[in-house]
């Protein structure tokens, strides 16, 4: 890997997001490089995936060559760059397209091994990612159907992250057995879905204010909720949140396979690992509970979230994990 490109790779994730860079850069040399990598490449494509306002055939384009990029290391990533330039000048997101030529050197500079348990799952989420697009721009809006139509959603955009993290991680933490292994496997979709469903129920009321809506259809009409904006109207508030909770009991399904999956990676030989996972898991079990029972759901200008306080809390007992295993696996428990 070049100087310039590793560089580009370094800059480039804390101005995509600030909360995935600690993490990331708290992990070892060598294991965080391909965490890295593989965070800006699904980056890159959940760009593509939002930029609603590109015509389809621009964006259908992008996601090919996202994809031939990926699949071939000898494609020339240029051509992807060239046509990321319709993305406009934007943000950070739409920089980090323009530049995705260092991101797909940094990928093949990996060893083998990394690259093989990273490819396939970050094609697949960028199979799904295409699949909805192309609904959304067939139909004309974003629409998800009912509650399986939103998991699968949540597989593809979160899910599969999952996946790519949890044989990375396993590389790099000595003695598992082909047991944990499998478990581990098992429920690594679980985590990166759990999440993304507590970010769904979280944050309702702003992306409607966007024109944005992501829980289903059938669901909000059960609970006698209409699917549009009208859904931050106070007559309605009673029902959306009904419908919202419905979701939220979702997520926490697929978080009690997250806590499992934390929990079965082994201290000291694992505690990066732990950290890493621990963290976002806690929050989102108590950005949850606001979300449920706190009164900040489905209102203007409001958002559910946990207290500095409860955030303090979980960094403190993450920052001790290796000297003190225990207090963070309480809080795991207990959460």
């Amino acid at each position: 890997m070049s100087g310039a490109d590793a560089r580009f790779c370094v800059e480039m994730l804390p101005r995509v997001s600030r909360t995935f860079a600690l993490s990331i850069e708290a992990l070892p040399p060598g294991l965080r490089e391909a965490v890295r990598v593989s965070y800006l490449l699904c980056r890159v494509v959940d760009t593509v995936e939002d930029a609603a306002s590109l015509p389809w055939p621009a964006r259908e384009a992008l996601f090919e060559t996202f994809d031939d990029c990926l699949l071939d290391d000898g494609a020339d990533p240029a051509g992807f760059e060239r046509l990321a330039a319709a993305l406009g000048a934007g943000g950070p997101d739409e920089a980090l397209c323009r530049g995705a030529g260092a991101v797909f050197r940094a990928f093949r500079a990996l060893p083998a091994t990394d690259r093989e348990a990273v490819r396939p799952h970050v094609l697949d989420l960028s199979l799904g990612m295409r699949m909805y697009a192309a609904r959304a721009a067939r139909l004309g809006r974003f629409r998800l159907r009912d509650l399986p139509d939103l998991e699968r959603y949540c597989y593809y955009v979160a899910g599969t992250v999952g996946e790519l993290l949890t044989p990375l991680f396993a590389a790099w933490v000595p003695g598992l057995d082909p047991e944990t292994r499998v478990a581990l496997q098992a429920r690594s979709a679980s985590f990166g879905q759990g999440l993304q469903l507590v970010n769904v129920v979280k944050d309702v009321a702003e992306d409607l204010e966007r024109g944005a809506l992501f829980l289903p259809e059938t669901l909000l009409a059960e609970h006698g909720a209409p699917t549009d904006a009208r859904l931050l109207d106070p007559a309605f508030r009673e029902a959306g949140v009904a419908a919202i909770r419905a979701v939220a009991g979702r997520a926490r399904a697929h978080l009690e396979r997250a806590r499992e999956y934390t929990l079965l990676w082994p201290i000291p030989a694992g505690s990066e690992v732990v950290r890493f996972c621990a963290v976002p898991l806690l929050l989102a079990l108590g950005t949850l509970t606001e979300v449920e029972s706190g009164p900040d759901t489905l209102l203007r200008g409001r958002s559910p979230k946990v207290s500095r306080e409860a955030v303090a809390r979980v960094l403190e007992a993450a920052g001790r994990v290796s000297s003190d295993p225990g207090a963070l696996r309480d809080l795991l428990r207990q959460a």
